[in-house]
């Protein structure tokens, strides 16, 4: 096997919302212990998780190439990776390309430690109201950058054509075959593919087993097979199955608790499989760049079945009478990519003060600065409501929304809506932190931008 990479950082991202119960006649209430699916927001897409699993694991240094895996990319043919990318302010050089399909998050993965890419896998998953898996389904994100924290010992696949789980183009939700037929044959390649793996790796036995499929008969065989803890099966019971983004997120779970030296084997099964052997390096509580997956799957509010559904587009209820939001335009948006994208202002030379959006004309002392005017990120800074307003006529799938002022650290003030809380909820004073959100979608143009989100510690 040529020499691989391995990872040198990783993240994970959950939504901040749980669904519990999916009655719509609420016949009867959740059952504890009961199987649970994470919920992106309303204003939430694969592009926009992406981009908050990979915002501490990027930076202007990072030059391997940029990959996105997802079954569920906001454009069809446009390259939704191309949008993370701006969004993270990469450097041109970095190309950045799109994986599709269910496979894809574990190719995506192969491709960190083989040469040496940074991916993210990323997915929001949907099904018909009511359907026998919608609390199977969940959505997620999960981002891998090369590094020696974690080096892979040896890798296998295999390839099996089975129609088990499908969508058409222009179909909202998966198709399924009946999972008892499918699942013998995913079992069937995941069992060659770990053997071959645990073979070539020189490894009896591992610490850890990670199991990821997109059929859970097949999961849970696999993992009474290679004896494994049920950890990951916990994990999974949580958020339910997140697609491409699965085997990335019960891997980024499984290196929170992991130990030096210790060995994970991580097994996707799906249209085939692919299995890897992989051994923890002394860098591993370093590697982790996100709140741990623990951490998050705590911190997250129940969302209502009813909500969930307006979320999704499922619920079709009567909104403001109010125009549609108009649709952005390719110039403004290639021109103005700095502020649109990477939240950018204008550092005036003169006084310091910084200008948003950014302008040649310093807002704090009038000077009309050159060409060279210093330009400043604000998408990683914090910022402090200082103002708060209700919009009670949105045209967004909630009944109101909260539109704040607030003044960043550092200089400068974003008004902008606030996002994964209640309006009555936002107070000023509050901490906020900018986060890359959908706004709405018009003509077939999905027009993103930053919302601010309570800092972690306001919770």
């Amino acid at each position: 096997m040529p020499e691989a990479n391995g990872i040198g950082a990783y993240a994970a991202y959950l939504p901040s919302y749980v669904l519990t119960d999916n009655q719509i006649d609420g016949a009867r209430s959740a059952r504890p212990g009961g199987p649970a699916r994470s919920v992106a927001a309303y204003d939430e897409d694969s592009v926009t998780m992406a981009v908050e699993a990979l915002r501490g694991l990027v930076d202007e240094t990072t030059r391997g190439p940029l990959l996105l895996a997802s079954t569920s990319a906001p454009y069809a043919v446009k390259t939704s990776a191309g949008i993370v990318h701006a969004a993270l302010g990469l450097d041109p050089s970095v190309r950045a390309t799109d994986l599709h399909g269910h496979r894809a998050g574990a190719t995506a993965l192969d491709l960190v430690l083989r040469l040496g890419a940074t991916a993210a896998a990323a997915d929001l998953r949907g099904t018909r109201p009511g359907a026998p898996d919608e609390l199977a389904q969940g959505d997620a994100a999960a981002a891998f950058a090369p590094g020696d924290a974690v080096r892979l010992l040896a890798s296998a696949g295999r390839t099996t054509e089975l129609l088990e789980r499908w969508r058409l183009p222009g179909e909202q939700h998966d198709r399924v075959w009946d999972e008892r037929f499918t699942a013998e044959v995913l079992v069937e390649a995941a069992s060659a593919a770990a053997s071959a793996a645990l073979a070539e790796a020189g490894v009896e036995a591992v610490d850890h087993v990670v199991v990821s499929s997109s059929n859970a008969r097949a999961a849970a065989a696999l993992r009474r097979r290679l004896g494994g803890s049920g950890a990951d099966a916990a994990v999974e019971r949580q958020v339910g199955f997140t697609g491409a983004a699965h085997p990335g997120l019960l891997l980024a779970a499984t290196l929170d608790v992991a130990e030096p030296g210790q060995t994970v084997l991580l097994l996707s099964a799906t249209e085939g499989a692919d299995a890897f052997v992989l051994r923890v390096a002394d860098g591993i509580e370093d590697a982790r760049r996100s709140p741990a997956v623990a951490d998050q799957l705590a911190g997250r509010a129940s969302v209502g079945y009813g909500r969930y559904l307006r979320w999704r587009g499922l619920l079709d209820v009567q909104g403001p009478a109010r125009p549609a939001a108009p649709a952005p335009a390719a110039p403004p948006m290639y021109r103005r990519e700095g502020w649109k994208y990477r939240l950018e202002g204008s550092r005036c030379e003169a006084c310091g003060a910084v200008s948003t959006p950014p302008s040649r004309v310093c807002a704090g002392c009038g000077t009309l600065g050159g060409d060279g005017t210093a330009k400043v990120s604000l998408r990683d800074a914090f910022a402090t409501v200082v103002s708060v307003t209700e919009d009670h006529l949105t045209t967004m799938p909630e009944a109101s929304v909260a539109v704040v002022v607030a003044d960043v650290e550092g200089g400068g003030r974003l008004t902008g809506y606030a996002t994964d809380i209640r309006p009555s909820e936002v107070q000023v004073g509050m901490t906020v932190r900018p986060t890359f959100r959908r706004m709405w979608t018009t003509d077939g143009i999905h027009n993103h931008f930053w919302k601010l989100r309570p800092w972690e510690g306001n919770r």
